[in-house]
C-alpha cells in the first residue's frame, strides 16, 4: 500500500502542483505564535516549542491515520496520500526556479533576487547574474531534499507522521532562524532528519547521472563545504551533471568566498532543466526500488 500511496501522491503533485496554501500558512502562524510566547532565550524553550510545533502535530497525524485505517482501510490509505501530497512541493519549487531563470534571461536582476528570496529570507543574494544563477541551482537541489526526497524518506520510514515531522521541523528552523539559542534545537533536528536522506539522494544522483564524477566530487569536495549534508548533496548533484557550483559569490557588499563544487564549466541559463530532470530521474529510481520490493513481497 505504501508504494501506491507514493505513486498517487506524486501523480497529484504533477497534476495539481499548486495546492491550497492554508495548511502551511496555519503552520507558520502556529510556529510564529510559539516563538512569540515561548522564547525566553534558552535552548530548552526551543525544545518545548519544537515539541509543540512539530512533534505533537506529527503524533496527531499518526493517531488520526491509525483511526481512519481502523474504520476502513481505503480511508486510511486516502489520508496517507493527502498527507504526503500536502507535504510535497518540489514541482512548485521548480516553477519558481524557472521564474528566476526567466528574469535572468531578461536581465532583470532585481526581480530574480526577489523571487529567489522567497525560498530563504536569510539568504545572501548575489549581485550579478552568474552568482544568482548558481544560487538558483543550489537552492533547487536543496528544495528537492526539503520538499521531495526528505519527505518521501521519512514517509517510507514512519508513514505520514514522518513526512509531517520533516516538513514542520524545516518550517520551524526557517521561522526561527534569527533566534540563536531558541532555534538551535530545530536546526539540529533538521540537520539530523536530513543526514540520511541527503546521502541517499546524492547516491541516487550518481546512479541517474555521471556516477564516477558524482562520487569523486562527493569524496573530495564535501569536507570543504560548511554544512556536511548540504555539501554532499550539492557536490554529488554538480558532479553528476558536469556542472560547477559553489565558488565565490559577488554580493552588493563585496565577495563571499566559497569553495568550488562539481566539475566542468560554469552553468548556463539552460542548466536548470538538467537539474530538474536529474531530480525526477532520481525520484523515479526510488519508485522503481519500491516497486521491486513490493514485487518481492508477493
Amino acid at each position: 500500500m505504501t508504494l501506491f500511496a507514493v505513486l498517487a501522491a506524486l501523480v497529484l503533485e504533477h497534476w495539481r502542483p499548486e495546492r491550497p496554501g492554508q495548511p502551511r500558512r496555519t503552520a507558520r502562524e502556529w510556529l510564529a505564535w510559539l516563538l512569540d510566547n515561548l522564547n525566553a532565550g534558552g535552548e530548552q524553550h526551543g525544545l518545548l516549542a519544537w515539541t509543540l510545533g512539530a512533534l505533537l502535530p506529527a503524533l496527531i497525524v499518526a493517531g488520526l491515520g491509525h483511526l481512519l485505517a481502523g474504520i476502513w482501510a481505503p480511508l486510511g490509505w486516502a489520508f496517507d496520500v493527502l498527507a504526503l501530497y500536502f507535504c510535497l512541493g518540489f514541482k512548485g519549487a521548480s516553477y519558481l526556479a524557472a521564474g528566476v531563470v526567466r528574469s535572468l534571461e531578461q536581465d532583470d536582476l532585481e526581480r530574480a533576487r526577489e523571487k529567489l528570496g522567497v525560498w530563504r529570507p536569510n539568504l545572501l543574494l548575489g549581485a550579478d547574474a552568474s552568482s544568482l544563477l548558481r544560487q538558483t541551482l543550489e537552492e533547487t537541489f536543496r528544495q528537492a531534499l526539503a520538499r521531495l526526497f526528505g519527505v518521501l524518506f521519512w514517509f517510507l520510514l514512519l508513514g505520514p507522521a514522518g513526512a509531517v515531522l520533516h516538513v514542520l521541523t524545516h518550517l520551524a528552523r526557517d521561522s526561527w532562524h534569527g533566534e540563536s539559542a531558541f532555534g538551535d534545537f530545530a536546526r539540529r533536528m533538521a540537520a539530523w532528519l536530513d543526514w540520511l536522506p541527503a546521502r541517499a539522494m546524492a547516491f541516487s544522483f550518481a546512479i541517474a547521472g555521471n556516477f564516477q564524477d558524482a562520487l569523486e566530487c562527493w569524496r573530495g569536495q564535501t569536507t570543504e563545504w560548511g554544512d556536511p549534508s548540504d555539501g554532499v548533496l550539492l557536490a554529488a548533484g554538480a558532479g553528476a551533471l558536469g556542472l560547477r557550483l559553489g565558488g565565490n559569490l559577488q554580493l552588493s557588499a563585496g565577495a563571499l568566498v566559497r569553495p568550488d563544487l562539481g566539475l566542468g564549466e560554469a552553468p548556463g541559463l539552460d542548466a536548470l532543466d538538467g537539474v530538474v530532470a536529474l531530480v525526477w530521474r532520481a525520484a523515479l529510481l526510488w519508485v522503481a526500488v519500491l516497486g521491486l520490493l513490493w514485487l518481492g513481497s508477493l
